[in-house]
């Protein structure tokens, strides 16, 4: 039972276990249909094997042969982070990826590993973009700082980014459904505003949709700006 406007965010325990285990384990659970032989799953896999190679053309039509062995990783960030994104929307369930623990606990660590790969093949060339060309030289502490900070605000960006926007739709999507029962004893005004939930939650969809692809392609463009 949620008492209070952001209740649906707090990350209980059922049974002594954390509740964003549990939608964690769910949401990619599907996964584990993927692979068995028979005939249903075996049209599953090559639905599956459909999507994921559209998935990877969109996310990497644009990539260097150098960060070609980095194409599972970030195939199946986007399918992680889609899964959970899209089981968030169901009612009562968690959405673990509004929360910033999870979010940061995926940004920070592909951002360390992208910067630290590429300060280890092109040490000289990465320290290089810290002052762009053509600084005047009176200006080349201010520009180090400027860029250092710039490139530490990445992983937070990345993270803030899609929990911010899953919070804010599920928010959205909470005052709606609760005006539509609260004004259930006026059908009309009722009526309206469960059209524009429904409508809400279909952009939603979309926004779950786009929030995985826009972290998988913001972790794929740092990558391809270190290696």
């Amino acid at each position: 039972m949620i008492n209070s406007l952001f209740g649906q965010f707090s990350p209980d325990l059922i049974a002594w276990i954390p509740i964003q285990l549990i939608s964690s384990i769910i949401a990619i659970s599907w996964l584990l249909f993927i692979f068995n032989t028979n005939e249903f799953s075996g049209r599953i896999s090559y639905i599956w094997a459909k999507i994921r190679l559209e998935v990877i053309k969109l996310l990497f039509q644009n990539t260097k042969k150098s960060t070609a062995p980095w194409t599972s990783t970030l195939t199946s960030v986007f399918f992680i982070i889609l899964s959970i994104n899209l089981i968030g929307l169901f009612p009562y369930a968690f959405t673990i990826s509004s929360h910033a623990s999870f979010t940061y606990s995926l940004a920070i660590p592909l951002w360390l590993s992208v910067n630290i790969l590429g300060f280890y093949l092109a040490f000289n060339s990465r320290l290089s973009h810290l002052v762009p060309q053509g600084t005047p030289g009176a200006l080349i502490p201010a520009m180090v700082w400027i860029e250092t900070l710039s490139l530490f605000a990445q992983p937070i960006a990345l993270g803030l980014r899609l929990a911010a926007n899953l919070t804010a739709g599920h928010l959205l999507l909470f005052l709606l459904s609760t005006a539509t029962w609260i004004l259930s004893s006026s059908p009309l005004i009722s009526g309206l505003t469960f059209i524009i939930l429904l409508l809400l939650f279909i952009l939603e969809v979309g926004v779950a949709c786009i929030q995985a692809y826009v972290f998988t392609s913001l972790a794929h463009f740092y990558l391809d700006q270190n290696i």
